[in-house]
């Protein structure tokens, strides 16, 4: 098979290539080949991933099982979702396509390099699949390369990817590439939008910021800086300085390392003319895919560097025709969401627009979701994407950490369960039976006035 197959470089491919590249490959060959800051990489292409599953025959096993995984029996998914991402995980690399992915790897640099699953259905108008599938950072060498190269073909059947894919009723069959991009030593990094994801405002861009790499950001892990920009004129109309306990940098071997970080420093990530030169950046990016967009951004030393965009998915943003079904208030929670206001427990931002309510469930993990009841609130420390099966059945989400602009809130958006982000508290406040009500716009918490058990 012709290597042409198996490898695509960021500087040959587009948007009419999102069937081979999936939607993560194809925006970065188009920033890359409208001249933007992208640091360069390659694509090991979706018809790799089909010839490995093809040539060890399973492909037919795999849709038909992963067709019978009910989302919402979470001990199935996790079972029948595991025995398939072992399945792949142990399939056969032809020697050809091992040598394909070390040669470009090879005239990439060699070093490290950031391995990022593109499925290709994600980062779609309508569907992000936001930390859906896996991501890695810091590999280096063609072995270890390899193998994140088949845990993100693996991923295609984690459990949150499947629950994803069934609230958005995605049915057709999925592939995935992986995108192999020359790794950026960050010193600061985070997330901007080129319209308000709350309120679908246009005319502000919102960028969230913390120290070290990024995913610290879009994981949620901390409470990052909001800066908010005016597009007329390009002024910064609100800064917001975050809580950051630790950063992830490099470590002195080459991987990731999280260091501690004091709290309350007081310090800003970003800089004004930092603030600025990235907004100027999500003005160019936002013309060239001619609609706002969600992008993921470094900066080593001096340099702003490009590392993902695609488009907005909630809000008027991104439904400019009317009103999105994921920006609504919860349905069946009427009669709770309308009850009068009581004291406010919490405040924190608001990540997810909509007002409901319910029992409070705060949870350690997402290994404890057979304990959560549909309709419940659900509390945690902060929701990656393995709390996806669990969202999906949430009347609303408070976490202690996380931005606006996180992986967890920009599923929540699309989902239409009203979240609140970065309470710092949440799970110390509230107990598990409390009744809440929770107000994703205005980004508090209030007591529904029955059965609350918490100091206030």
């Amino acid at each position: 098979m012709s290597e042409r197959r198996w490898i695509a470089w960021f500087k040959e491919i587009g948007a009419d290539d999102v069937d081979q590249v999936g939607g993560k490959g194809a925006n970065l060959g188009e920033l890359t080949r409208a001249g933007l800051p992208v640091p360069p990489g390659f694509v090991v292409t979706a018809s790799a991933y089909v010839d490995v599953v093809e040539t060890a025959r399973m492909r037919s096993e795999i849709a038909t099982r992963a067709a019978r995984i009910d989302p919402d029996d979470s001990a199935q998914l996790a079972q029948v979702a595991g025995e398939l991402r072992a399945r792949i995980a142990a399939a056969p690399v032809p020697e050809p396509l091992r040598q394909a992915i070390s040669r470009a790897y090879r005239e990439l640099g060699g070093g490290p390099v950031a391995v990022r699953s593109s499925a290709t259905a994600e980062d779609a108008a309508d569907a992000s699949f936001a930390g859906m599938n896996s991501t890695f950072t810091n590999v280096s060498g063609e072995a270890e390369l390899l193998a994140r190269v088949r845990d993100c073909w693996a991923s295609l059947y984690g459990p949150r990817v499947v629950a994803y894919r069934a609230s958005r009723r995605l049915v057709a069959e999925p592939e995935i590439a992986v995108v192999v991009q020359r790794m950026i030593d960050a010193e600061r990094s985070g997330v901007m939008f080129s319209a308000d994801p709350l309120t679908g405002d246009r005319s502000r861009i919102v960028i969230e910021a913390a120290f070290g790499l990024g995913e610290v950001v879009v994981g949620g892990k901390v409470i990052p800086d909001t800066y908010i920009v005016d597009k007329d004129g390009l002024r910064l109309v609100d800064a917001r300085t975050g809580a950051q306990s630790h950063q992830i940098v490099r470590g002195t071997d080459g991987h990731d390392l999280a260091v501690g970080m004091a709290t309350q420093d007081g310090r800003q990530a970003l800089s004004a003319d930092e603030i600025l030169g990235l907004a100027r950046l999500a003005l160019q990016v936002e013309d060239h895919f001619g609609r706002p967009q969600d992008i993921e951004w470094a900066i080593e030393g001096r340099h702003i560097h490009l590392v993902q965009a695609r488009p907005v998915t909630t809000g008027a943003a991104a439904a400019p025709g009317g009103p999105d079904p994921g920006v609504l208030p919860r349905s069946g929670m009427a009669s709770v969401g309308m009850a009068p206001a009581g004291t406010v427990l919490l405040t924190g931002r608001g990540g997810a627009p909509g007002r409901a309510g319910g029992k409070v469930r705060v949870l350690a993990s997402p290994g404890e979701a057979a304990g959560f009841a549909t309709g419940e609130v659900l509390v945690a420390a902060m929701t990656s994407p393995d709390w996806v099966p669990v969202i999906r059945r949430a009347a609303a989400v408070v976490t202690d950490s996380g931005g606006i602009t996180c992986h967890a809130a920009i599923v929540a958006r699309e989902l239409g369960v009203p979240c609140v982000v970065g309470t710092s508290t949440a799970t110390s406040t509230l107990h598990t039976g409390d009744h809440v009500i929770v107000d994703g716009a205005l980004g508090v918490v209030e007591s529904a006035g029955v059965g609350v058990g918490v100091g206030v």
